[in-house]
């Protein structure tokens, strides 16, 4: 027998399929299909994510243009106000960074579990059955593709 995917819950084989403490005969899937659930609540923070730090990077820029207008600069030295502009722009750089560099970290990790949940059914002796269900985009993919594999395996060797 032919093992196409393993992991702790999932056992793709050239005749059956386990799914956590759930097995199915390859030979009694009729069809096979996917489908994405609805979107999580984890998926509509990531988007509320987004679009608020697009407002607190535009929103510091224009505080940053009022406070710099409002500052009457002739009374200064030039090079005072040359070294005050440069350690404004690296503190505000430097904690920027730290802020959206964090957002971002945790908009990339939303990609690999996923805000959709990705479902594998099939025709199983007449019924319509959900077979596996994951939120991870990666592995519904190798799950999904072994599967095909083992049913493409299932019908050259009928």
């Amino acid at each position: 027998m032919t093992t196409f995917y393993r992991d702790n819950a999932v056992y793709v084989g050239s005749a059956e399929l386990h799914v956590e403490d759930r097995a199915y005969r390859l030979d009694d899937l009729e069809l096979v299909w996917h489908r994405h659930g609805k979107r999580g609540v984890q998926h509509m923070g990531i988007i509320a994510a987004r679009i608020a730090l697009v407002a607190v990077v535009l929103g510091a820029i224009a505080i940053a243009a009022v406070v710099v207008q409002a500052v009457d600069f002739t009374k200064y030295d030039t090079v005072v106000v040359l070294g005050g502009a440069v350690l404004a722009v690296v503190f505000c750089a430097g904690a920027g960074m730290f802020i959206v560099e964090g957002v971002i970290t945790m908009i990339e990790r939303s990609y690999e579990t996923g805000g959709v949940e990705h479902q594998i059914w099939a025709r199983h002796l007449d019924e319509d059955l959900m077979l596996f269900a994951t939120r991870d985009k990666l592995r519904f993919g190798k799950v999904y593709r072994a599967l095909q594999r083992a049913i493409e395996h299932r019908d050259v060797y009928r």
